[in-house]
């Protein structure tokens, strides 16, 4: 059964400067626009998610927002995840497996480095680094979510709002 992983990088956010807290700070004019022109491409491709799983960061839940707003998904396919924010790759993954098997098509909304440390993975260093709002899609023959773990991706792609000006 085809199963797609989604791993996508947080929008362009503002500098630090202008927030106390890091985990406040928000997405550019330049974040919002290459969100929805990145989710737009998604779209086009077929690919829409089930479920969305975001970390609590203003610009990655945001970033997320966008997406279901550009895929007409509706923001209840949101579910926001407090370990992604400090999270590793081990930890993402953890939560792909522990999905439930109506789930086809997950999305994660991430930070560097994890994210991009998880795409290196699950993608055999296909990629070292996600810019912000560049997305792996990768995809898997697997009947249940929990074998993740021990299995090869079929194929992937790479989307990144450089590739589509």
């Amino acid at each position: 059964m085809k199963r797609t992983v989604l791993l996508v990088r947080h929008g362009k956010a503002c500098s630090l400067d202008a927030f106390e807290k890091d985990i406040d700070r928000v997405l550019t004019e330049r974040g919002v626009n290459d969100g929805y022109k990145v989710a737009k491409n998604i779209l086009e491709q077929g690919i829409k998610p089930d479920l969305i799983l975001a970390s609590p960061a203003t610009r990655a839940s945001h970033s997320a927002l966008i997406f279901t707003r550009a895929m007409n998904t509706g923001t209840g396919i949101v579910k926001v995840i407090e370990n992604m924010y400090y999270g590793s790759g081990p930890k993402m993954l953890d939560e792909i497996s522990a999905l439930p098997d109506e789930v086809k098509v997950v999305a994660l909304f991430g930070h560097n480095p994890a994210i991009s440390d998880l795409a290196e993975k699950l993608t055999a260093g296909a990629t070292h680094f996600l810019p912000t709002t560049g997305v792996a899609i990768i995809n898997y023959n697997i009947e249940n979510w929990k074998d993740i773990h021990k299995s090869d991706p079929k194929d992937f792609d790479f989307v990144t709002p450089k590739m589509l000006r």
